[in-house]
């Protein structure tokens, strides 16, 4: 069973030693332990119908991603001569060309890297704490689980290939889906879709069955509507969801109403939808909140105010903010708005090795607050997953010294040093502690470009997106 933090032990970020040493070692073990060969082998032959392995294995496939998600590499010609000479641990030793790993990522379809990443979750929820939001965590007493769900888009591909020399227009190479789980902090489903034009109402509908009964689930007004609840409904699952402009509402009875000052709180239940024959009616609750200048109406399916309370429903929506906060760390702190490849296998490939390592940063960001009993939000991912990220890549350096000089030392007995005494193995908690921001926001980071084109679009993008289906 996972761990799980208690509340009370968590102490605001202003009160902890920021001189307290913060041990980095373990991400790599984490990862080692779980993206084992036998896995990869496992999830391989489940999912091949012609494909072979050869020298670019999928577990070699998996590790060569996952160390350049690590590593961030200008370009992959270095990475790839290292684990042609096999002389970095955390690279895999492949004695191929550099031809043979690109034909290998063009041809080798990206699905086998979805149900690794799928084969994993399992694994490494085990390792995982329930830790974050713990302000809202005497929810679990009736929501068990509670999910955000929420799609992207992916940057736009530098990389020409030849169907694209002729297009001036950005060409995106996909979106992505994802179930987010609240308290692990984690990504627990992600879905690949290299259509970037695709309706993401309809990958939400896909994404529901994966999805456990009496979930609760959090998303913005896209699915704000009575259709979307009528799904819930179907597969047992509740939703907290902000109004679609487009929903009408008819008033059945006031539950709660609150004035303080310029705060306003107002819980009525309502009867939501049009039609004539009344299928897409659902009888909802309206939670609406007003406060200075910020204005917010709440859909949600959980009629009881005791099992969910407006001020709570309002508290949680709140919290859906963390999946924006993960679609940031995945672009801009795992450098996943530049792409190594052009093709939208190779792509795919690059996405899924960005969410296993984002979820090992996670799990190793809660065992940090753990230990020095602070809240795991305190903790700033841009500061700590590029100190993780170069401990991993120094423990991988001193791994291949060490082994070197028990070759050029055989038959003398050595003893191995302690990495955890070294630079690199530790910091300070207060180099990795959030600071506020005394500039403003910038907006538009990360955005894909305003003229866009999806690959369907793209004259010979039909046959190259019939090949990924």
């Amino acid at each position: 069973m996972p761990g799980r933090c208690r509340s009370a032990l968590k102490q605001p970020a202003s009160v902890v030693c920021k001189d307290a040493p913060v041990d980095l070692l373990g991400m790599v073990e984490l990862l080692h332990r779980h993206v084992t060969e036998s896995l990869c082998d496992k999830v391989f032959r489940e999912n091949r119908t012609a494909e072979r392995q050869r020298e670019w294995s999928l577990h070699a496939l998996a590790w060569f991603w996952m160390a350049v998600m690590i590593r961030a590499p200008k370009a992959l010609t270095r990475e790839l001569d290292q684990a042609r000479r096999g002389q970095d641990r955390l690279l895999p030793a492949v004695d191929a060309t550099p031809e043979a790993f690109f034909q290998k990522s063009k041809g080798l379809h990206w699905r086998f890297f979805a149900e690794l990443f799928n084969a994993l979750g399992g694994r490494m929820m085990k390792e995982t704490r329930l830790a974050y939001a713990q302000q809202v965590e005497g929810l679990r007493e009736h929501f068990p689980e509670i999910w955000v769900m929420d799609g992207s888009q992916l940057a736009a591909v530098a990389r020409r290939l030849k169907i694209l020399w002729k297009v001036r227009a950005a060409v995106l190479p996909g979106r992505i889906f994802v179930l987010y789980d609240l308290f692990r902090g984690v990504c627990r489903v992600l879905h690949f879709d290299p259509d970037a034009a695709k309706n993401e109402n309809l990958l939400a509908k896909e994404a529901l069955a994966m999805i456990p009964e009496g979930t609760l689930v959090l998303g913005d007004r896209l699915f704000g509507h009575s259709g979307y609840f009528q799904e819930l409904s179907q597969r047992k699952l509740w939703g907290v969801f902000r109004r679609h402009g487009l929903a009408k509402v008819r008033r059945l009875k006031i539950l709660g109403q609150v004035r303080k000052g310029r705060k306003f709180l107002d819980d009525t239940l309502v009867k939501v939808g049009c039609g004539a024959n009344g299928k897409t009616q659902q009888i909802l609750r309206l939670i609406r909140y007003r406060s200075r200048g910020r204005r917010l109406d709440i859909f949600t399916n959980v009629l009881d105010p005791k099992k969910l309370p407006a001020h709570k429903a309002v508290e949680l929506y709140g919290l859906r903010w963390g999946i924006e906060r993960m679609f940031y760390d995945l672009k801009v702190v795992l450098n996943l708005n530049c792409f190594y490849a052009a093709n939208p296998n190779a792509i795919a490939m690059q996405v899924y090795a960005a969410a296993i390592v984002y979820n090992a940063f996670r799990i190793i960001q809660a065992r940090i607050a753990e230990q020095h009993g602070i809240a795991p939000e305190t903790i700033s991912t841009a500061r700590l997953y590029p100190k993780l990220a170069v401990a991993s890549a120094s423990l991988a350096d001193c791994e291949l010294m060490w082994r070197e000089t028990l070759r050029v030392n055989t038959g003398m007995k050595l003893n191995k040093p302690d990495y955890a005494e070294f630079s690199f193995a530790s910091t300070m908690m207060g180099a990795i502690l959030v600071e506020k921001k005394t500039r403003p926001r910038t907006k538009g980071r990360g955005r894909p470009p305003s003229t866009w084109l999806s690959w369907r679009k793209v004259r010979g993008g039909r046959k190259l997106m019939a090949k990924l289906s």
